[in-house]
């Protein structure tokens, strides 16, 4: 797994995300399911998300694993607002979609580059022609 519900807590303080979630996690891993598919949905045109996404522990790219949960945690909050700072968690959520974009725009990042597909093999047609004919009068 990417990203697991206790490392929210660098973005929010348990007791809040815990009484947003009421002891259902699913919710928590739901907003995280969804901060992935949207980081992915950028970043599938250049990066292969696949991988990035299968690595684990130090191994993540720090930056975007806050994006992550930059995007996580506004999808969280979205449920309820105990106590939490929402401007900042908006500005934070602006911030991750800001850098996302730009990503996709073309900005250069660390990020696992998606392998380019060989276009030169043989296309899926052929073209000939008729021997040239001589014609004498």
């Amino acid at each position: 797994m990417y990203l697991d519900i206790e490392e929210l807590k660098t973005h929010a303080y348990d007791e809040e995300i815990g009484e947003i979630i009421r002891e259902d996690e699913t919710i928590a891993l739901a907003c995280i399911d969804m901060a992935i598919e949207l980081a992915s949905s950028k970043l599938m045109k250049h990066y292969d998300v696949d991988a990035i996404f299968k690595t684990e522990g130090s191994e993540r790219n720090p930056l975007l694993l806050k994006i992550i949960k930059d995007i996580a945690i506004w999808e969280l909050i979205g449920l309820s607002n105990p106590s939490i700072d929402y401007e900042d968690k908006k500005f934070r959520y602006q911030q991750a979609v800001d850098w996302l974009t730009a990503v996709y725009k073309g900005m250069p990042t660390s990020l696992t580059v998606k392998e380019q597909e060989d276009t030169s093999k043989a296309s899926s047609f052929t073209y000939q022609s008729n021997p040239k004919r001589t014609n004498h009068y």
